[in-house]
């Protein structure tokens, strides 16, 4: 579908459904107050007005009548405070006061109303319910108050890890605060996380999840929803879906600002004699950060125009554990990686933004919104085995996002909303042109010196697997790179809501493209030693580029939820369609293959259907609204985006061998390969390439094209989930639930002109060590090596796993969690979740070509965690205590074996193929070795100071108030096996200041 037809269709629907009177909010799904007005006599009354208002409303009241059955519904209002007022003719008005609304939360407010005059009004006062019995959806919302009070970096990822079953890069203190965080829930992947402002997807066209260089503002943003199972039909993906509410402006003119940060002199010390011994030469910790984030909004036009702007600068320098500066970076005669011990390495990371929202209440009936934010971007793609001279310097000269929205009512009981996004980010590395002479600062780019060193990736050494001399990326890919990628969204939806019915019917599009360039360099070439002595090199076709062109990622749906009296059923269906092509392409001539001249046609690649349940049950137990018995099943399709297994094997630019690994052997140690690196074949001191079509135009991977197009081929997932909700006293709720997730659709890839019985078994056997299970000294088997006569030959066929055998990955768990929200600001919000996951393909890895059944089979220990968030304001002093505790399991441990030839030769007869030094054999069967628990504890301090309108905090806080020192991740090469790359940052404390008017 075309961006004209697209538009004509969004238009299409506004005129066919330009609306009478009514009134309109919209607002990416919000939450909704339902219940049954009867009389004194408990018969129902219909054709009640019911009226929500709160200034939370741009147009102040909402309103709605009974149906037949005495049921009223008013849907996706704003977060806020609201008063609802029921009126009908011969009756007393009857309003309740107090009703909070968060999220897509459903309020049940029920009504009884007595013959009398119309005049005089009865306000009832009551708790807000804090049970929703009918939605099936999982969901947690963070409210400004606790964005405000929570001791936690100022990010959407940073707050929404702290809900129990959440998996992801802990943050500290703001310490992780711009670095791009995916988050996964009940044995779920980052891939399928969706992040959402005002509904709309803020991911851009690169990964298969929400990965994004675009930062949220939090200034900008009134509440923060977090959805992780039970997903509507509105939604294509399961896992976690996050929502961020944005802050609108009001009739009085209101803002915020807030600033914080720290530096090295702020920080304690967590290095202890036990951790120098494990090996870690010196702590990873903050150089310095700092956030400043103000933002204002107001009226314009009262009751009809309002703006809202926020800006925010922020940085982050983190110093990276065990990892220094290289004395020999840029020298083109050394090949050592030698630390400066006075320079430890440092990862940084700037972000500024500006942004500006626009709400218009044309009139009673139309509202319309628009959005933009602009960011800029910088930042060093380092870690714990990349030494800084080889980290990726990026900037992004293009990082931006623009909304749109109108929603409309066509009657009281339909409601119209439109939305559209636009977003765009490309970024480059930082290199300069030849004759550069500027100096190596943050944000300046690199002497032109480093396009002319090769890599090299250490096997051995200090620090096992480090990458070091010349500029590279972790996944061997040519590190000179220009993206761009561009990516929109379309979307409308009609509701129909009556009391017992609330329908929705509605269709999603994004589509856009991604276009990658990898620059040319001198070599050509990557190194891989071991112990400083060469034993491969990597052959690289560069220069080469691609484009991925999304087409469609189409979803059509229709969603009802239907009160029966306590039942609340949940029923949708949802079709999706996608489609993925590549436009025409052109390879020409490198310096590793200077014949090269190939031109590709446009080409149709995937064309999916799938048809989607979404099945769900609520109940009112007691029918007084405060215990839910909850049942759900759902399917879901897996994300996709441009930049996974499919784009990657199926454009036809990547799907050749354009990066080739071969043997090589220094005989005389000038790390110059003394062959012709044009031949494929074993000379000199290189061996056989490992594919012989290392610069022709034969694919090395070919797609299978019945799973690339009809229906039911999408990689998908089945939720179960069923749980109780309980309110144990006001605003004291409790919430246990079992969940289930499982995976279908694998693919494998098989290399066609070889078989199972073109492998030879070999075993090794595990090395004498007490960390090791049982001591070592075991057995490894199941390993298999391709025999020589068919190194170098691939012809690999990408498909379904399916068409091999059966192959299974699900997890099973269950959460228990509580939610407090007492007076005076008192809040405890938090709980346990545990689980653990089973994966088995143990029928399909012995019919492909290399039939190795080593651990095929995974059962994981149960992973527990426990995480907790509180609040408290001592009254009269006004003085805010809050805190956060997470305990969470350690990192699986694997540890990755070097076999030398002289270790393999006794089982499997002969050397290793291909001129191989070594063999890489993890040696610990995955789930079944972890490191230590992380307890972490954060505590915030803060004065209050009030003044009329405007709200002054003061804070101190205090991260890792327990100095604990756990080890967050270890190397798991067994050459540096269980040495400590990264700790829990020490104890530190932060300040700062928020002004809220």
């Amino acid at each position: 579908m075309s961006q004209l037809s697209r538009f004509a269709l969004l238009v299409f629907v506004g005129l066919w459904f330009f609306p009478t009177e009514a009134f309109a909010q919209g607002g990416g799904g919000g939450g909704s107050i339902t219940g049954v007005v009867r009389d004194t006599s408990g018969a129902v009354l219909p054709g009640v007005t019911v009226e929500a208002s709160s200034p939370a409303l741009i147009e102040k009241v909402r309103a709605v009548a009974t149906d037949g059955t005495g049921q009223y519904r008013i849907v996706d209002l704003r977060p806020g405070t609201y008063t609802i007022a029921f009126t009908l003719t011969g009756f007393n008005t009857i309003k309740r006061e107090g009703i909070e609304l968060t999220g897509s939360f459903t309020a049940t407010v029920n009504a009884e109303m007595r013959v009398g005059s119309i005049e005089e009004t009865i306000t009832v006062t009551g708790e807000s319910p804090i049970v929703d019995v009918q939605t099936v959806g999982q969901e947690r919302v963070l409210t400004k108050d606790v964005l405000d009070a929570v001791p936690a970096g100022r990010n959407h990822a940073n707050f929404a890890i702290l809900i129990p079953g959440m998996n992801g890069t802990t943050d500290i203190g703001g310490s992780n605060n711009l670095n791009m965080s995916s988050l996964s829930v009940h044995g779920g992947s980052g891939t399928d996380q969706r992040v959402n402002i005002d509904g709309l997807p803020i991911g851009n066209a690169a990964g298969q999840g929400e990965s994004s260089n675009f930062m949220p503002d939090m200034s900008s943003t009134q509440e923060i929803t977090v959805n992780y199972s039970g997903a509507s039909a509105e939604q294509a993906f399961g896992g976690v879906q996050i929502n961020l509410v944005p802050r609108e402006g009001s009739n009085n003119f209101s803002g915020t600002f807030f600033a914080t940060g720290m530096n090295s002199s702020m920080q304690g010390d967590n290095y202890t004699a036990e951790l120098q011994a494990a090996g870690l030469k010196v702590p990873n910790s903050i150089k310095y950060l700092y956030d400043v984030n103000p933002g204002g909004g107001g009226p314009i036009l009262k009751d009809k125009l309002w703006f809202y702007s926020a800006a925010r600068w922020q940085s982050t320098m983190n110093y990276l554990a065990g990892l220094y500066e290289n004395k020999n970076a840029g020298d083109p005669t050394k090949w050592t990686y030698e630390p400066d011990l006075s320079r430890q390495a440092v990862l940084p990371l700037r972000q500024n933004n500006v942004n500006l929202r626009l709400t218009w209440q044309a009139t009673s009936k139309h509202k319309f919104t628009a959005f933009a934010d602009f960011q800029d971007r910088l930042w060093d793609q380092m870690s714990a085995t990349r030494s800084p001279e080889s980290a990726q310097h990026y900037d992004f000269p293009q990082n931006r996002v623009t909304t749109a929205s109108w929603t409309s009512p066509l009657s009281s009981r339909l409601l119209l909303d439109v939305r559209a996004s636009d977003l765009v980010q490309g970024w480059r590395d930082r290199y300069p042109q030849q004759g550069y002479t500027g100096s190596l600062e943050f944000g300046e780019p690199l002497p032109e010196v480093y396009r002319s060193l090769i890599s090299v990736t250490e096997q051995g050494g200090s620090i096992p697997g480090l990458l070091y001399r010349g500029a590279g990326n972790a996944s061997a890919t040519q590190p000179f790179i220009t993206v761009k990628g561009w990516i929109a969204n379309a979307q409308a939806s009609l509701s129909y809501v009556t009391g017992a019915h609330a329908m929705k019917f509605g269709f999603i599009d994004t589509w856009g493209d991604r276009a990658v360039n990898y620059d040319d360099t001198i070599y050509n070439l990557r190194y891989r030693f071991r112990d400083g002595v060469p034993n491969q090199l990597t052959e690289q076709a560069t220069p080469f580029g691609f484009v991925n062109s999304m087409d469609a990622e189409i979803g059509v749906y229709g969603q009802d939820k239907w009160t029966m009296k306590r039942l609340t059923l949940n029923l949708g269906a949802r079709l999706d369609y996608f489609k993925l092509s590549f436009p025409e392409q052109h390879l020409g001539p490198g310096r590793l293959v200077p014949d090269r001249n190939i031109t590709f046609p446009a080409t149709d690649y995937i064309n999916w259907k799938d048809l989607s349940p979404r099945l769900g049950a609520a109940y009112d137990l007691f029918g007084n609204g405060r215990t839910a018995v909850k049942v759900n099943i759902a399917r879901y399709v897996l994300g996709q985006r441009l930049t996974n297994d499919y784009t990657n094997f199926g454009n036809p630019v990547n799907a050749l061998a354009n990066l080739v690994p071969r043997s090589w052997t220094d005989v005389d140690r000038d790390y110059e390969p003394d062959c012709d690196l044009l031949n494929p074949l074993a000379n000199g001191e290189c061996g056989a390439l490992s594919n012989v079509n290392f610069g022709k135009p034969i694919p090395t991977t070919t797609s299978d094209p019945a799973m690339l197009t009809g229906w039911s081929k999408r990689p998908d997932q089945w939720e179960f989930s069923a749980g109780v909700q309980h309110q144990l006293m006001p605003r004291v709720g409790v919430d246990f639930g079992y969940f289930r997730r499982s995976y279908g659709h694998f693919t494998v890839i098989d290399n066609r002109v070889v078989s199972p019985s073109d492998y030879s078994p070999f075993s090794i056997a595990a090395p004498i060590d007490p960390r090791l299970p049982g001591g070592g000294d075991y057995t490894v088997g199941g390993l298999y090596d391709l025999n020589p006569n068919k190194v170098g030959q691939v012809d690999n066929f990408f498909t379904l796993a399916s068409n091999y055998g059966k192959q299974i990955d699900h997890w099973n768990g269950v959460d228990a969690t509580v939610n407090i929200r007492l007076p005076k600001s008192t809040l405890l919000l938090g709980g346990l979740s545990t689980g653990r996951r089973t994966t088995d393909n143990c029928d399909v890895v012995t019919k492909i070509d290399n039939p190795s059944p080593l651990y095929c089979h995974v059962q994981e220990a149960f992973r527990t965690q426990f995480k907790l968030l509180g609040s408290y304001t001592v009254p009269k002093v006004d003085v805010q205590m809050s805190a956060t505790f997470q305990s969470l399991p350690g990192p699986e441990i694997q540890a990755q074996y070097i076999a030398t030839n002289a270790m393999v030769l006794p089982s499997l007869g002969r050397p290793l193929s291909g001129g191989a030094a070594n063999v890489t054999v993890n040696i610990v069967e995955p789930g079944t070795m972890y490191g230590e628990r992380a307890n972490l504890l954060d505590l915030r301090f803060a004065k209050i100071v009030r003044v009329d309108r405007t709200k002054t905090s003061v804070s101190l806080d205090l991260y890792n108030a327990l100095n604990s020192s756990d080890v967050r991740s270890v190397n798991n090469n067994y050459a540096a096996w269980l040495v400590p790359q990264s700790i829990v940052l020490a104890r530190f404390i932060k300040v700062g200041v928020q002004f809220d008017f």
